[in-house]
This record gives C-alpha cells, sequence and structure tokens, in this order.
C-alpha cells in the first residue's frame, strides 16, 4: 500500500524563538525585516509552538502568526498547552479560557493542527490523572487534541483503552529511556491524526538537578537513529489523515538539521535546505539539496 507521505505527514521543529540558531539556522546577521516564523514556514509544513506552555498569548498575536506563513498553504501550527493545564493539580486552572480564546484564530485560518497537553514524567496512570484529562478534553473541545504522557505506566491495555475513549491522539515519543519512562516506537492515532515527537536522547542531563533547557536537550540523532522512526511514520500515514513530527532537539539547530533528514528519509529523496545549515552541518549535504532560493527565500520543503 502506497503512503501519500508528501499530503499527510507535517513535520517541522518545536518553536522558532531561539537566539542560537542565528548563523546556524537562519542568517548571521539577520538581515532587516528578516522573519524567523516566515524562514520556517518557506522549508517546513509544520512548527510546533512551544512559548504557549509559558504564556498564553493573545488572540491578536496568534492571528498574526497564521499571517506570517500564508506563503505556505500547506503549513500548520500544533500548539502547546500553557502548564497551568498540565503541571498544576487543577482540574480547570483559570488560564483554560484565556488558552482557548488564543488558539480560536489559528483554528479559523484552517492552520490548527492539534493542540497539545504535555504532562510530565510523574503524571502516573492512575484515578487523579484520568479525572484531569476527562475535565481538560471536555473543556477543549472541539480543539483536535493530542496528550504526551512520559512514564511507562501509560504503556497499559487500561490505559490505551482510556486515552481511546477520550478521542485523543497519544504521542509517540523519543527520549532518553530511564527506569519506568515510556519506550519509543509506541503511539496511538486519534481523531486529530497521530503526533510524534523527538526530544533527543541526551541521558547525561535528562533528569539532571539543575540543567537547564539547552544541556537537556542538546543531541543530534544520527540517520541510523532515524531511520526504525521513519518505518514508524509510515506506518501512521496508513491510519492517520494527519501525521505531526516534531523535532524538540533545538539546541543550535539540531532539531531542523534532523528534521529535514528525517524528511529525505520519508520521501525518499533529496529535500531543499538553506545554504547557512548546509554550510553548519556538512553531512546534510546528503539529504538536502540547495534551496532555490537564498535565506530568504520561500522554497516549501514539500513542495514542487
Amino acid at each position: 500500500m502506497s503512503v501519500d507521505i508528501e499530503n499527510r505527514v507535517h513535520i517541522g521543529p518545536a518553536g522558532w524563538q531561539y537566539d542560537d540558531w542565528n548563523g546556524i539556522v537562519y542568517p548571521s546577521p539577520r538581515p532587516r525585516g528578516f522573519d524567523a516564523l516566515e524562514h520556517i514556514a518557506s522549508y517546513f509544513n509544520l512548527d510546533e509552538i512551544n512559548s504557549t506552555f509559558y504564556r498564553v498569548p493573545s488572540p491578536h498575536t496568534a492571528r498574526r502568526w497564521t499571517e506570517r506563513v500564508q506563503h505556505n498553504p500547506s503549513f500548520l501550527f500544533t500548539v502547546k498547552a500553557h502548564h497551568a493545564l498540565t503541571h498544576r493539580d487543577a482540574d480547570a486552572p483559570p488560564e483554560l479560557d484565556a488558552f482557548r480564546r488564543a488558539v480560536d484564530p489559528m483554528a479559523a485560518a484552517g492552520r490548527l493542527g492539534c493542540v497539545l497537553l504535555q504532562f510530565p514524567w510523574s503524571f502516573r496512570f492512575d484515578a487523579a490523572a484520568r479525572r484531569r484529562i476527562d475535565a481538560l478534553t471536555s473543556r477543549l473541545r472541539p480543539l483536535p487534541l493530542a496528550v504526551e504522557v512520559r512514564h511507562g505506566s501509560w504503556d497499559s491495555d487500561d490505559a490505551a483503552a482510556y486515552l481511546a475513549s477520550r478521542d485523543v491522539a497519544v504521542c509517540g515519543i523519543d527520549q532518553p529511556v530511564i527506569g519506568e519512562s515510556r519506550g519509543p516506537y509506541r503511539f496511538q492515532p486519534g481523531p486529530a491524526g497521530a503526533y510524534f515527537r523527538f526530544h533527543g536522547r541526551n541521558y547525561r542531563n535528562w533528569f539532571g538537578e539543575g540543567v537547564g533547557r539547552d544541556a537537556r536537550y542538546d543531541y543530534l540523532y544520527s540517520p541510523e537513529e532515524l531511520s526504525p522512526w521513519a518505518e514508524v511514520i509510515r506506518g501512521a500515514a496508513r491510519e492517520a489523515a494527519r501525521v505531526f513530527v516534531v523535532l524538540n532537539n533545538h539546541f543550535r539547530g539540531q532539531a531542523p538539521a534532523n528534521a529535514f533528514e528525517l524528511a529525505a528519509t520519508l520521501l525518499g529523496r533529496p529535500v531543499p535546505a538553506p545554504a547557512v545549515m548546509r554550510r553548519a552541518y556538512p553531512r546534510l549535504r546528503d539529504a538536502t539539496v540547495a534551496a532555490a532560493f537564498d535565506d530568504e527565500g520561500t522554497r516549501d520543503l514539500f513542495g514542487d
């Protein structure tokens, strides 16, 4: 059975506002008027907005995001829910309504692929967890929803049946497998589609005390590590009309570098990439071709 990768799979990095991407993902110095989000949407057809985890944006800001990607008709956002929804012991935090209002413009513009509820490793499958998910998913409907759970207790048959009953996608995640952590290659599609997130395999820093965000996600996947995931993603594309693939190993542009490599593997051909990235990561020359335009161009990764 052939798989319609180009139309079903949306792949890209988590976020776009990183100063350490200058000279690696973005030109340095950035030209006058350079728009980082527009640049990402010129090469990828997905970005997971992670700033919403820390601060709920205004609807105006969300509307502007959709306007900045208009040059790519296939581009979608996934949006990480605010931490008050997932990291506080509250069934209906006050930030929930504000978050709903914020994502409405993206949904109205047809740019919202999914809302991600990312729960911490300590969030285990039990009655309290089910109560919270029940409350949150009920309040967030009819938005398309996915959950990320990192503890191994969610791999049970009972947990899978429960999450299926809530009509949510369950993320397949690649993370350091330590202790009771969930392992790789497991996912569960939902009405929104299938969702995959790659966090890197930085075992040394994953649970390190006082370790910052950059150190935790400082990891570059090898092609051999990505290859088994490509087969899993192809299988997901046979089941789901949409597949979201997010690379979160963002430090120094490793996420977009691996996104280019994974996309080339899935498509079976090199993909266009900006010159600055091909210089920063010479091995990308095996998976990419020079973009038709320069670093301010608008070449779509999945375009003709």
